[in-house]
This record gives C-alpha cells, structure tokens and sequence, in this order.
C-alpha cells in the first residue's frame, strides 16, 4: 500500500526545492525588507540563496541528520531545526548581495518550509 501512495503522490524532489526557493524571498518581503515591493533585481539574491538552499535540503540535509540522529532523539527532534538554520546560514555565506537580516528571518524561514514540505510533500 505504501508504494502505491508514492506513485500517485510523485517525486516530492521538484516541491522541496521550489518550497526553498520561494520560502527566502517571501519571508524576507513579508518582514518588510523590500520596502520597494517585488523587484526582481532587488530579490534576484534572496532568489539565488532560496535555490542553494533548494540543493542543500536535498543533498546535504539527509546525510546531516544521518549523521546527528542520537541528538535528534534526544531533542525530540528539535535539532532537525537547528540543522535547517545552519543551512540557511550556510547559503547566506555562498550568495554575494544577500545576507540573513536578523536570526528571526532565519527562524521564519525554516518554519515556512518545514510547514510547506510536511503539508504538500508529505515530510517529517
């Protein structure tokens, strides 16, 4: 039964990466810090940072929490987010033109894509 469930439901690959890459900008417009509405030029960094961390939800977040799973139970799981903020941190470092305003950006933001991907992609 459960492989049928992943067949109708498809690859959540594509819906990981997009959730990453439109989580960056949203969050950082809905906290007011594109006062001059949606430029693209102007969120062409923020877009460039939410498609690295697209990459780095998909291939370095799976072998980071393999790698701290004894913290992951011991925290209840809360070291998932820890991990999540030191890639959004981490993309931030790789992306000139853009930085991580404050840590409650940082926060926001791996809230909305943990959110978005446990409800659409079906992710724990």
């Amino acid at each position: 039964m459960k492989k049928d469930d992943d067949k109708k439901r498809g690859s959540p690959w594509l819906l990981i990466f997009l959730c990453c890459t439109l989580a960056v900008p949203m969050v950082g417009e809905l906290m007011g810090f594109y006062p001059d509405g949606l430029d693209f030029n102007a969120l062409r960094p923020a877009f460039l940072t939410g498609a690295l961390l697209g990459v780095a939800h998909l291939i370095l977040r799976p072998v980071l929490r393999l790698i701290f799973a004894p913290l992951g139970c011991l925290t209840l799981g809360l070291f998932g987010l820890v991990i999540d903020l030191g890639l959004i941190y981490l993309s931030d470092y790789f992306v000139e033109g853009f930085a991580v305003p404050n840590f409650l950006y940082a926060l926001l933001t791996a809230l909305l894509i943990n959110t978005i991907c446990a409800i659409a992609a079906g992710r724990r």
